[in-house]
């Protein structure tokens, strides 16, 4: 996929979310309830939802930041990749979350997403044997590599499940399309 054209996918990706950023500030009601709620069937939508939905502004100008930047570099290198991993990363990250994540809580926002972009990237260099594939993993290691290292810390307010399953669920999607063709 052209650079251009990998600019534009993130950069409607990321306006999307601030979309419903704002239109959560006009409608009455509180959106997190959309949000993904462990082990309870109302819970079960938030598997999908929940990525779209912010608890304020710095929370999500620090998910968009980096997910700009990781969908521009991964659609950059394959579209198709880029779509079968954010599926993946979604369904299984936010599954696991579900399964195992921190009752009576409310897990939102992108930073799964983010994660999980981490976990393929720096990922599917290794899985993929190629030269374009580790050159990647090797810059998204060196700029986004103290993600695996934030694991190590619980910090009041924000959903480590979330974090850690959707990287795990990135680095499975490295595996899993591993032997795809790029386009």
């Amino acid at each position: 996929m052209k650079i251009r054209q990998s600019l534009l996918f993130a950069l409607a990706a990321v306006a999307i979310l601030w979309l419903v950023f704002f239109v959560s500030l006009i409608i009455p009601g509180d959106l997190r309830w959309y949000g993904l709620r462990p082990r309870t069937l109302g819970g079960l939508p938030g598997i999908i939802f929940s990525p779209f939905l912010h608890v304020g502004i710095f929370h999500l100008i620090s998910n968009t930041s980096a997910l700009f930047v990781l969908l521009a570099v991964s659609f950059s290198y394959s579209g198709r990749l880029t779509a079968v991993a954010l599926s993946i990363i979604v369904l299984l990250g936010g599954s696991l979350t579900w399964l195992f994540g921190q009752g009576h809580a409310v897990h939102i926002g992108a930073s799964g997403v983010v994660f999980g972009l981490t976990g393929f990237l720096a990922f599917m260099g290794i899985c993929r044997r190629e030269w374009r594939a580790l050159f990647i993993s090797l810059g998204v290691i060196a700029f986004y590599g103290g993600v695996f290292q934030s694991l190590l810390f619980v910090f009041p307010g924000q959903s480590w499940a979330s974090h850690f399953f959707g990287l795990l669920a990135g680095i499975y999607a490295a595996w899993r399309t591993r032997e795809f063709p790029i386009e």
